[in-house]
């Protein structure tokens, strides 16, 4: 998938004007979107225009963190907190429950 497809948005989302930076959002929109991908246990769509709303949302708010912290001596590692809390329900709970057998 070509997350580049939300430039517009994260530009948008980070109050950036110019295109000066566009390599570089453009790179912290791969990254979110395989760390969004991955914490919801999702596979990106080829299409851009095929992925939910909710977690377009949670990919352009995952590079937007990563695009606020550029320059920190320390980033915290892990997903935003609205990008934690869209995967968290395509993720969703999962309770293992030992198989018996009959004797």
């Amino acid at each position: 998938m070509n997350a580049s497809a939300f430039l517009d948005d994260l530009r948008r989302h980070a109050r950036v004007d110019g295109s000066d930076d566009d390599l570089s959002l453009q790179s912290m929109l791969a990254t979110a979107a395989q760390d969004v991908a991955t914490a919801a246990a999702y596979t990106l769509p080829d299409d851009a225009a095929e992925l939910p709303e909710d977690l377009r949302f949670a990919i352009v708010d995952q590079a937007l963190r990563t695009f606020d912290a550029r320059g920190a001596d320390e980033i915290r590692p892990g997903l935003s907190p609205a990008a934690a809390r869209v995967a968290a329900r395509y993720r969703g709970v999962r309770i293992d429950t030992p198989e018996t057998t009959d004797e």
